[in-house]
């Protein structure tokens, strides 16, 4: 069986990054990325990482403690885009890639050094060139013959220049004084049994027979060990799992009750609902609406249309009526939210009985405007009051880059 060689490609700071590649005046300083509403901080680059301001730090602590640096609200828009563009780059190289979250990818480069005519360290660092040059977004590239090792290999890369080769005859001495604790896939509960068992680092659960991790761990615990030896039971499929639902919430900046603002923010969720729905070939039947109040009570309508739909042009209609049903304007409002459940695949969808033109317009029309989005960029074109919102957070995203 031949041996599988897989890459991690790991956006660097990857959300600070995105930041600086968007307002290049960031470069060199300080910078900060907030969560949601501005809770903590989630992304640092290396400048603010050196200052000392530490991951998950509340915003108004290190607001305090380091003036200096630069706080940003999160544009996960911003970052979801670019991590797209990242993926497709990697498709040119090889169709097995597997999506782990929105700043890192496995991808299988198995037999890639002989149709490049090139090592598989200068492969990697070809990626790695041509990523960061074409797309400006730096990523750290870890290589080894499983995924586990490659997330490890990634993880050294990050302290050094960027980039690390685990060979295989190099396995046991890569993995001293890694502990268990560290290893990707091991969790709490299983890192202290293998404490209990004597076990303390990665290259420690080389040592013990198969039948040990059998017999104690099942599966999973003799994958871990064929995997951190070297032998790839978690292969990079490159397939997709389609999500059975999607949802797009999000806190309100500012406590509020303006009938106007809060639709405005479930017609932006709907637009990113119905366009991942479009993304995964998906249609949906059943759309919910929810409002969050300030003390933390939810209101939740639902509604179950006669056919399933992508369109939001459809949908919009949907989400106002539901909306119209739970707000109360003496209330006030913390966060908002749409799902879509009970999807199925467009194939094997039908038009409604009753209307199927108009659906068919809908949903070419929302098409289209994927289409023009993806070439002019995101928010250039909207359904409903949603441009007014889109335009708005620009003038104040520009004003507050000029602002520095």
């Amino acid at each position: 069986m031949k041996e599988k060689v897989i890459a991690l490609i790991d956006g660097n700071n990857f959300f600070a990054g995105c930041e600086i590649l968007m307002n290049p005046d960031l470069k060199g300083k300080a910078v900060c990325v907030l969560s949601n509403n501005d809770g903590c901080v989630i992304a640092r680059s290396n400048e603010a990482k050196k200052l000392g301001i530490k991951m998950g730090m509340p915003y108004f602590m290190a607001k305090k403690e380091f003036p200096s640096a630069v706080y940003l609200s999160a544009n996960f828009s911003l970052y979801q885009d670019l991590s797209l563009r990242m993926i497709q780059y990697l498709s040119i190289y090889s169709d097995k890639i597997d999506v782990y979250s929105i700043d890192e990818a496995f991808v299988d480069i198995t037999g890639l050094d002989k149709i490049y005519k090139m090592s598989f360290r200068e492969l990697a660092l070809k990626i790695k060139t041509d990523i960061e040059e074409n797309i400006g977004v730096s990523v750290s590239v870890g290589i080894a013959n499983s995924k586990v090792l490659a997330k490890i290999a990634s993880h050294k890369a990050k302290q050094r220049k960027g980039f690390y080769f685990i060979e295989k005859n190099l396995i046991p001495y890569e993995l001293q004084n890694i502990p268990v604790e560290e290893i990707w896939g091991v969790g709490r509960n299983i890192a202290r049994s293998l404490r209990g068992c004597g076990i303390f680092y990665a290259d420690e659960i080389l040592l013990k027979e198969d039948a040990f991790y059998r017999n104690k761990y099942g599966k999973k615990g003799l994958e871990l060990k064929y995997e951190l030896s070297g032998i790839s039971v978690l292969p990079v499929t490159g397939l997709i799992e389609k999500p059975k639902s999607i949802q797009r919430t999000r806190a309100f900046p500012e406590f509020s009750n303006d009938k106007n603002y809060i639709l405005t923010e479930l017609e932006l969720h709907l637009h990113s609902v119905c366009k991942k729905l479009r993304e995964n070939n998906l249609k949906t039947e059943l759309v919910s609406v929810m409002l969050r109040t300030k003390d933390f009570r939810v209101f939740y309508k639902e509604k179950k249309l006669d056919f399933l739909t992508d369109s939001e042009i459809i949908l919009t209609n949907v989400v106002h009526k539901l909306f119209k049903k739970i707000f109360d304007e003496t209330i006030i409002y913390r966060s908002s939210g749409v799902w879509a459940c009970n999807l199925a695949e467009s194939e094997k969808t039908q038009l409604s009985l009753f209307d199927r033109t108009n659906q068919s317009k809908c949903e070419n029309v929302t098409s289209l405007i994927d289409k023009i989005e993806t070439k002019y960029g995101k928010g250039i074109i909207s359904i409903g009051q949603s441009g007014i919102k889109n335009i708005m957070q620009k003038h104040k995203r520009e004003m507050r880059f000029r602002s520095f």
